[in-house]
């Protein structure tokens, strides 16, 4: 009896289910250019940093990542500006869902990215705002994610 009491107190790890990490990839980019200055860099770093403190988000190469966080930053004097989009793609699976069973169909559909959500965000500290911009991300598209992963 005591042992039983043991177990069921402990709980057993082989019935634990893994949590899926919710895999993203950051890009950001300088107003107006294709490419990033110093600012835009640092937004960056901050930002993925911040994204991978988060417990169920793993940072992973642009083609593993089925939402990419797009970073647009202003390049003005003065306070520091950023334009957000989250973007998905569609996935097989789900497409299948929507009715769409052609293979040409489909393959277009999964090259297209899919807005999910687009924020602007200003600041005078550079620091700040990146924290500003993963607590938005993490409380609004990643939350409503998370709904809809333990519904499934």
């Amino acid at each position: 009896m005591l042992i039983v009491g043991l177990l069921l107190a402990v709980g057993n790890p082989a019935m634990a289910q893994p949590t899926d990490k919710i895999r993203l990839f950051v890009e950001a980019r300088s107003e107006g250019q294709g490419s990033r200055d110093g600012s835009a860099a640092r937004l960056l770093a901050a930002v993925r940093a911040g994204l991978e403190a988060v417990r169920d988000v793993e940072m992973v190469p642009r083609d593993l990542a089925q939402r990419i966080i797009w970073l647009i930053v202003g390049r003005t004097p003065g306070p520091y500006a950023a334009s957000v989009m989250v973007t998905e793609r569609y996935d097989r699976e789900t497409l299948m869902v929507l009715g769409i069973e052609d293979d040409d169909m489909a393959g277009r559909m999964m090259a297209l990215q899919i807005v999910n959500d687009h924020q602007i965000f200003t600041g005078l500290d550079l620091q700040a705002l990146a924290k500003r911009i993963v607590t938005s991300i993490d409380e609004g598209v990643l939350a409503k994610l998370r709904t809809t992963m333990q519904k499934r």
